[in-house]
């Protein structure tokens, strides 16, 4: 299927970097003890690849004219006893909970059972001393603030059997606030410390999630500074509201086919954000604050789009299946010179084009200003 790409000048360098993965400080560590298993010291990697990595870098029978792949350090894994956790029973799920880790291995294995029931659930928030976790096969689901605010976590190993990443949408106040959230209100999601499974985890550089994953919610990457590549499974149809905001390293992200639709403050204030692969499919686009895109090129198939403060946009074609131009869809785009705003839209919102003093809006074989455009539309 084909795909369409927000390009940066530096689009080549951009995919180098985000293919490789690769983090050059990782520090080698013995692999002698029993639970061991291959991980990077920048990612989230399923557990079956981690196996197949472990594998292919032991044999030493490789053909001559294969690419060498570089080894990944081996990460050394301790279960913790069952008295180095806190956790309670929940009735419901029928099985302990993990509320907190007080132990002082940096590298731990969730335990399958504590006391005899089976872990159902755990929660890592907060914690200041993990770095990397491996998920037991089994698990489904990766919960509301599994790892929020772990700022030094550098990886988690995920079996194929987890479906879903939890966001905010799993926080016990979501029923009463969810208005608040879904309008985009980063002042009431700041106020109220709200953490997706990943939320503020500083260390973590790259993610690897397993293709089993077919949901990522509400905030799940929340303000993780350091993220720099991450893959999104071929099976997500959302980019939920606050994903990946604040993502200030994220330079570029692929879209796979299944994704339709890019939610408001999906990707705002991804600052150093240049590339950005988009599917056909994809009917809303909603990005906000990505100042270092210069140019968008648009699939046929989107109705909705959402670009204010992009700084450095200079151009853009709207396809024809946009009637509509929101409210301050372009404000503060202030590089914007050239825009191309086909016969479908009717209506145009307060504020569309505030602040574009350079660009030449071209409607209907006329061209307008950022002051003009709007009573041209509207009438």
């Amino acid at each position: 299927m084909k795909k369409t790409k927000f390009m940066a000048a530096a689009m080549a360098a951009i995919l180098a970097v985000s293919l490789c993965g690769c983090n050059n400080d990782s520090k080698e560590s013995n692999s002698s003890q029993s639970e061991s298993s291959s991980g990077s010291s920048s990612s989230v990697q399923s557990s079956s690849e981690s196996k197949t990595e472990s594998t292919e870098s032991s044999e030493s029978s490789a053909p001559e004219s294969e690419t060498p792949v570089e080894s990944k350090p081996t990460v050394e894994y301790v279960t913790p006893s069952e008295d180095e956790f806190d956790y309670k029973f929940d009735s419901e799920a029928g099985g302990n909970v993990i509320t907190g880790y007080n132990g002082t291995e940096k590298n731990i294995t969730i335990p399958d059972t504590i006391d005899g029931d089976k872990v159902v659930d755990f929660r890592f928030g907060g914690n200041s001393d993990i770095e990397y976790v491996r998920i037991p096969d089994g698990f489904t689901k990766i919960g509301y603030n599994a790892f929020g605010g772990c700022k030094n976590l550098k990886g988690v190993e995920i079996p194929d059997s987890v479906t879903k990443i939890a966001g905010f949408e799993e926080w016990e106040g979501y029923e009463d606030y969810e208005n608040y959230i879904r309008r985009g209100d980063i002042s009431f999601v700041e106020t109220y410390d709200l953490h997706g499974a990943f939320t503020n985890c500083d260390s973590l550089e790259s993610i690897n999630i397993p293709d089993s994953v077919t949901e990522i919610g509400l905030g799940v990457f929340f303000s993780c500074d350091n993220l720099k590549s991450i893959n999104i499974p071929n099976g997500v149809t959302k980019i939920n509201l606050y994903t990946f905001y604040g993502c200030k390293s994220l330079t570029s992200i692929d879209i796979p086919d299944s994704v339709t639709e890019i939610q408001k403050t999906a990707f705002a204030d991804c600052t150093s954000l240049e590339s950005i692969t988009i599917p056909d499919g994809v009917t809303s686009i909603n990005l906000s604050g990505c100042s270092s895109l210069t140019s968008v090129d648009l699939p046929d198939s989107v109705t909705s789009i959402y670009f204010n403060g992009c700084t450095s946009l200079e151009s853009i074609d709207i396809p024809d299946g946009v009637t509509e131009i929101s409210d301050s869809a372009f404000m503060v785009c202030s590089n914007l010179k050239t825009i191309n705003i086909p016969d479908s839209v009717t209506k145009i919102g307060n504020g569309a084009f505030y602040d574009c003093k350079k660009a030449k809006i071209t409607y209907k074989g006329n061209t307008y200003d950022c002051n003009t455009i709007e009573a041209a539309i509207n009438g």
